[in-house]
This record gives structure tokens, C-alpha cells and sequence, in this order.
């Protein structure tokens, strides 16, 4: 059993990995915001962390790029979605499905890809589409070219069985496309948080045992409304510098094969991330945020059982 600092810090040589490679993200995002504003920003961080776990297995750099250029188109078109709810359904629920291809042979390692979306075609960022697009595209170029020129060692892809891995894109996509229209058709002002709150818990592995598994959750769980309590309550920049913080040690148990800590780490960056393009402002709207972010995780859990439920299947004589 590990000392209490050893369970909160990851080893030092994936601690250094992570450092570098999210030191890029940084640059990237920063860059991006200060040309195209805020907004913008927030939407190069997502497509970053969208391709940056494909930019750094075993693998060709162009699926990366790929990945992110569709998740762009799919995200300028949600801000021109902002006023028809079952549309930006369709497209965030789109924006989960691309990631089809890239889920099958590298794993769940693109979740934020439908939070982009939802972003993008909600008032959380008012940006452009031709701002949303750049944001997108701007990251998943750089940030695979930035990691080739630092010669980083490619990490061994880790995919699920098939059957699991449609289980799991199916459920992101018609749980986080379902959820931004409902939200957006009942104007909720904060709808986006579902969305955020299902893609941040709703990572399958698999073989788990049913305690892991348990243990995973709940680690994903308390990121998610740590996060959300976090984000609604302090600054943006200060909720940018955490989510940097979080974003090293989520990498970094993910480089060290810690699935339950890699999640926990990395579902907190998601919606820290958000927070800082949809300030929360008055104590009722973040109440709002986080009742939302809590109704997300409640769905999350339920779609995580039924995708257990199928691998259980799959695993069947």
C-alpha cells in the first residue's frame, strides 16, 4: 500500500512526459485565445485533449489530424446551431460519432470530443463559426507536429473488443446528444454541464472487475463535481491554472497504466475547462450547474452499467 503522497502523485518520469506534453496544450490554447478570444481558447484546450492521447500512441499523426478536423467542422456547425435544439442534438451527438474509427483502434481516449461541440452551439462561448473551426484545427495540427518535434516515445494503444467499443461511442452519442437537446429545448441556461458531466464519467475499460470498475466511477464521479463546484465558484483564470494542474496528473496516471486515477484527474480538467468559457456569476445559476452536472453523472452511470452489460455478453460462451 502507497504512502498518501504516492497515491496522489504519479510516477516522476510519467510526471515529466505529461509536464511537456500539456506545456503544449497550454501554448497552443493560450495562442489561440489571445487571436481569437476566450471562447476560442477553451474550444484549442478541448480539440487538444480531444487528440492528444491518439498523438502520442503508436500510429499514424495524420489519424489525429483527421479526428480533429472533423470534430472542427462539427463545432462551427453547432454555433450556427444555437437556436435549434434538436440540430445542435444531432451535431454534438455527431461529434461523438466520428470518433468511431480512432475509438476502435487506439481506445477511449477522445470523450471531449462531443464537449466541443456543445460548447461551441451553446452561449457558453460566443465565438463563430469560422473562430470555433480555427480554434479546433489550430490544436489538432499542432499539437501532433509539436509532440513528433520533441521526439516523445509513442505509448501502445489500448482498444477495447469491438462490440464494447460500439457500445461505449453509441452511448456518448445518443447520452450526450440527447441530453444538450433536452437541456437547450428547455432552456435551461446551463445545459451544457450534462454533456460535460456524461462525457467526463463515461469511460469504459475493459475487463475490469466489478470493485475496479466501483472504484473507477467513483474516482470520475468526485472529479466531475469537484470540478463543478470549483469552476462555479472560482475565477477563470484561476479555474484555467487548476485544470493545468489536473490536466499533469490526469496524464500522467493515464501514461502509468492508472485508469482510476487517470479518469478521476481528467474528468476534473473537463469541467474545468468548461468553466472557464460559461462563468456560473450568481449563487443560483451555479447551484444550477452543479444540480445539472449531477443529473449528467446519474446518466453516465446508468449508460456505463449497460455497457458492462454488453461486454458481459460479449465475454459469454
Amino acid at each position: 500500500m502507497g504512502s498518501p503522497r504516492t497515491a496522489l502523485v504519479p510516477p516522476m518520469p510519467a510526471v515529466r512526459l505529461a509536464s511537456t506534453v500539456v506545456g503544449v496544450l497550454v501554448a497552443v490554447a493560450v495562442a489561440v485565445g489571445l487571436v481569437a478570444g476566450v471562447g476560442a481558447g477553451v474550444g484549442a484546450a478541448l480539440g487538444g485533449l480531444t487528440v492528444v492521447m491518439v498523438s502520442l500512441m503508436s500510429g499514424p499523426r495524420w489519424h489525429a489530424v483527421a479526428l480533429g478536423a472533423a470534430v472542427a467542422v462539427i463545432a462551427a456547425l453547432a454555433t450556427l446551431a444555437r437556436d435549434d435544439a434538436l440540430l445542435l442534438g444531432v451535431l454534438t451527438a455527431a461529434a461523438a460519432a466520428v470518433t468511431l474509427p480512432v475509438v476502435l483502434r487506439y481506445g477511449p481516449v477522445c470523450g471531449t470530443a462531443p464537449v466541443v461541440a456543445a460548447v461551441a452551439g451553446t452561449a457558453a462561448a460566443e465565438i463563430g463559426p469560422w473562430a470555433a473551426a480555427g480554434g479546433v484545427v489550430v490544436a489538432a495540427v499542432a499539437v501532433p507536429l509539436a509532440l513528433a518535434a520533441l521526439g516523445l516515445a509513442r505509448l501502445p494503444a489500448t482498444p477495447l473488443p469491438r462490440r464494447t467499443t460500439a457500445a461505449y461511442v453509441a452511448a456518448l452519442a445518443l447520452g450526450s446528444g440527447a441530453a444538450i437537446a433536452i437541456g437547450s429545448a428547455l432552456e435551461l441556461e446551463h445545459a451544457l454541464w450534462l454533456v460535460v458531466a456524461l462525457s467526463a464519467v463515461l469511460v469504459p475499460v475493459s475487463g475490469e472487475t466489478t470493485s475496479r470498475a466501483r472504484r473507477r466511477v467513483i474516482g470520475t464521479v468526485l472529479g466531475t463535481l469537484a470540478g463543478a463546484v470549483l469552476a462555479s465558484f472560482l475565477s477563470t483564470w484561476l479555474g484555467i491554472a487548476l485544470a493545468v494542474a489536473a490536466a499533469v496528473g490526469g496524464l500522467a496516471w493515464s501514461i502509468a497504466k492508472d485508469e482510476i486515477r487517470g479518469s478521476a484527474f481528467t474528468a476534473a480538467v473537463i469541467v474545468l475547462l468548461a468553466g472557464a468559457a460559461s462563468t456560473a456569476g450568481a449563487w443560483d445559476a451555479a447551484l444550477q450547474r452543479i444540480g445539472l452536472t449531477v443529473i449528467g453523472v446519474v446518466v453516465a452511470i446508468a449508460l456505463a452499467l449497460l455497457i458492462a452489460r454488453v461486454e458481459r455478453g460479449e465475454e459469454a460462451p
